[in-house]
């Protein structure tokens, strides 16, 4: 029999370990909003192991054709049964028989089914007929040798549920153990009692919190000249499962803006539902305008993965938030407007030991409740926007990797400055200001190419990269001004440093090769950002 094929896919996906993405979207506020976030990485489940047992062939081979193979214990799937027909008019010898079960449990591999045992039994086969014995697994027991977390538990519970137990059970259960914050997990499978039966053993790792610190250069026209960022993450804080993310940001000139946001989601149940709150407060005071402004913002949504497995993952969310804004500066623009909007979002990745790919589409659509108020003739209180965005990320080789991003936003509508598509920054525009252009609707993309030497273990992810964007963006008309559209983009080159997954350092120039503003005779720039990260059990 062979137990080991049968919890192949228990094996962490080995995609490529890439850089740390660069902190924060182009406009300030509400970064983590959903039309907004980038689609998560999906990240490599470890490995459980299976117990230790050989493929199991007991019959003594004798040569004789085989004229016939049936299995005993279960209805086994058409992809196993198939895979048997091609044995048949072959001699019945032991390598034969070795070959069959290797190939009954290869098909096995590609079912649906996690655990199953196939062995071919001390048998007469001198009538050509071989029969195959097959049992299809379940989680007999689990056991937490170190003890575990009331959410753990119930997620291990949940792994007795099923018989036989499948595929998608299994990495569903134990992914979402190991999406807890803070927490790792340790599971080995061990032989059960009971034919088919086995044991797991769960021993999660946690930590409570953690805490990062960063400096980049790049900042907001009228911000000043960089911006500081500090970030306090604390795990099962207030009840089991939940996480609480504290965010402070600060232009490198203190008194040009100040910003800072907390949010806290929590479990509800045990099966990967999550309740999330935020809220956040900013002040800006640009160099260039004689204004000093504010905004609050406050949201809540709802989040559930439909698909979580080490392969691929296909979530969803429902969302309800609002900005209060009082002629607070978003990227150029001023903004006194109170925005309400409710947004659906669908975000979907693939990752496998070459590449990794994602996806999201988010609905907004504005809502006139709670205040909600425009400028009249400049922008709409109700209005429908829809956002995209995907990343590609493929290893060439063994020494580089080859990354694409594409974002992009369509409404029909005089948006406020706090939902327009925004470009300039970290992802697309980096010769450019953050946020230096904003529109109603909008396209941009960024292709880059990374070379990784072979470096020291605590310098893994460490490169040398170059890489090219641009972008493109439509205003509707509004009052007396006419729809216009605007273009960007830019090309460069750079080295990020990382050591231990503790520190960050990238020093990067880049060049305009599509200006905005053809009078601005903007060159080059050299954008240089650091980030610090402490962990705390």
């Amino acid at each position: 029999m062979s137990v080991a094929t049968g919890v192949l896919l228990l094996a962490a996906a080995q995609g490529n370990t890439l850089p740390p993405e660069a902190q924060g979207a182009p406009l300030i506020i509400d970064q983590g909003r959903a039309d907004r976030v980038q689609p998560a990485q999906p990240l490599p489940d470890e490995a459980v192991n299976p117990p230790a047992v050989a493929s199991r062939v007991e019959a003594q081979g004798n040569g004789a054709p085989i004229k016939g193979i049936s299995f005993e214990g279960v209805k086994v799937p058409a992809a196993v049964a198939d895979a048997a027909t091609a044995f048949l008019g072959k001699p019945a010898t032991g390598a034969t028989l070795e070959a069959l079960a290797a190939k009954l449990s290869a098909a096995y591999a590609h079912t649906g089914i996690a655990l199953y045992t196939v062995a071919i039994p001390q048998q007469d086969l001198s009538t050509g007929q071989i029969k195959v014995q097959v049992a299809e697994g379940f989680v007999e027991d689990v056991v937490y040798p170190k003890g575990a977390s009331p959410l753990v538990r119930a997620y291990g519970e949940r792994l007795r549920h099923e018989r036989p137990l499948s595929r998608r059970t299994l990495e569903r259960l134990l992914s979402l153990m190991r999406d807890i914050p803070g927490a790792k997990l340790d599971a080995d499978l061990q032989r059960g009692k009971q034919a088919g039966g086995v044991v797991i053993a769960l021993t999660p790792h946690r930590r409570h919190s953690d805490f990062a610190f960063g400096v980049d250069n790049r900042a907001t026209q009228g911000l000043g000249s960089g911006q500081f960022r500090a970030e306090a993450h604390g795990y099962s804080m207030l009840r089991d499962g939940d996480r609480t993310d504290l965010m402070l940001l600060a232009s490198t000139e203190l008194k040009r803006f100040r910003y800072a946001a907390l949010s806290h989601a929590t479990p509800i149940g045990s099966n990967g539902l999550t309740l999330g709150v935020s809220g956040g407060y900013l002040e800006t005071r640009p160099s260039d305008q004689p204004v000093r402004g504010k905004a609050a913002t406050t949201g809540v949504s709802l989040a559930y993965p439909l698909i979580r497995g080490y392969r691929r993952n296909l979530s969803v969310s429902l969302g309800l938030d609002g900005i209060n804004s009082d002629a607070a500066a978003f990227g150029a623009l001023i903004s006194t407007d109170h925005t309400r909007a409710i947004r659906s979002a669908i975000g979907y990745s693939s990752v496998n030991e070459k590449m990794s790919l994602t996806g999201g589409l988010t609905v907004s659509r504005g809502l006139d409740i709670l205040g909600a108020r425009g400028t009249p003739e400049i922008t709409d209180t109700v209005f429908t926007k829809i956002n995209a965005r995907a990343t590609l990320d493929r290893a060439l080789g063994k020494k580089f990797v080859g990354r694409l991003r594409a974002t992009g936003q369509y409404s029909p509508d005089r948006l406020t400055a706090s939902e327009r598509y925004a470009v300039g920054g970290t992802e697309i525009g980096r010769a450019f200001d953050a946020a230096v252009l904003t529109g109603d609707s909008g396209f941009g993309g960024s292709a880059e190419l990374a070379f990784r030497p072979g470096v020291p273990a605590r310098f893994k992810g460490s490169e040398i990269y170059g890489f090219v964007d641009h972008a493109h963006i439509y205003v509707e008309p509004r009052l007396w001004y006419a729809a216009s559209d605007y273009s960007l983009g830019s090309a460069g080159g750079g080295v990020r440093l990382s050591w231990n997954s503790k520190a960050w350092l990238e020093i990067e120039g880049a060049k305009v090769i599509d200006h905005p503003y053809p009078a601005d005779r903007s060159d080059w720039r050299v954008n240089v950002s650091w980030r610090l990260s402490l962990h705390r059990q």
